[in-house]
């Protein structure tokens, strides 16, 4: 029997409407529509469709991952092969341009060189003339490093048991950005991942597994099953974010902390 034929006839069998089992599973109506049409192209994508097929096939005491299997022998995942012949017309223009090329990178090489090496020179001259400047002006007299040569005399005449000011305490200071776990605990979820507006991952992670990841603004998190994927955020437990099958955006900030 079909796939859509099995949901079909479950939910019938039990006297519930397509509004009955939204309400309990969370999943939208023109889903469980799509599901038992068979119509998977409605659905976002491979791994939506198997999460609410799961999902609706335990809801209707349903065997969930034989329809799973099922789905995927129905639709198997196309390999796509590697390009491997050179264009049309490309090793032509590589034999064309090839020796000016060699003569491009010859003379930006070595203005390169040239220029690291003067500047080079240049920020140690420009170094070794202002350090002490530098430490005078940033650092206080008393403060751990070297002195200052206008303190040095006035440090050394100093009584030798006058106390010594006491911590404040700002080196236990919380780092700076965002850090985000993402600790998938049962089945599997699709996640997209972008850290400070780049996207640093994207794809399905496997039951008990977990994604770490570090940011100095803001991470912004999509998670196609959220109800399976506990969250911390700079040692936080948020939990999850939302129930099996369902589809949640959340950012973090720096500012927010979660």
């Amino acid at each position: 029997m079909d796939i859509g034929n099995m949901l079909r006839e479950a939910r019938q069998a039990r006297g519930l409407s397509l509004e009955q089992v939204e309400e309990e599973t969370k999943i939208r109506r023109k889903y469980l529509e799509a599901l038992e049409e068979e119509a998977f192209d409605v659905l976002p994508g491979r791994v939506y469709v198997r999460g609410f097929l799961r999902n609706y096939a335990r809801f209707l005491g349903l065997n969930a991952e034989a329809l799973v299997a099922r789905f995927e022998e129905m639709l198997p995942l196309e390999e796509i092969p590697p390009v491997t012949q050179p264009l049309p017309g490309s090793e032509k223009k590589l034999r064309l341009s090839l020796p000016f090329g060699r003569i491009v990178y010859v003379v930006t090489g070595l203005v390169l060189a040239v220029l690291l090496l003067w500047g080079a020179g240049w920020v140690a001259g420009l170094t070794r003339d202002t350090a002490y400047d530098v430490v005078s002006q940033d650092k206080p007299a008393g403060t751990h490093g070297e002195l200052s040569p206008g303190n040095a005399d006035h440090t050394q005449n100093q009584d030798a048991s006058s106390p010594t000011p006491a911590s404040t305490g700002t080196d236990n200071r919380t780092p700076e950005g965002v850090h985000l776990v993402l600790n998938v605990t049962d089945e599997t979820c699709w996640m997209r991942v972008v850290v400070d507006g780049k996207t640093m991952f994207t794809g399905e992670v496997a039951a008990n597994q977990s994604k770490s990841f570090q940011a100095r603004e803001h991470i912004w998190v999509k998670l196609g099953n959220a109800g399976v994927v506990k969250v911390r955020v700079n040692g936080r437990d948020l939990g999850v974010l939302g129930d099996r099958g369902q589809v949640v955006s959340r950012e973090f900030s720096a500012s927010t902390q979660g």
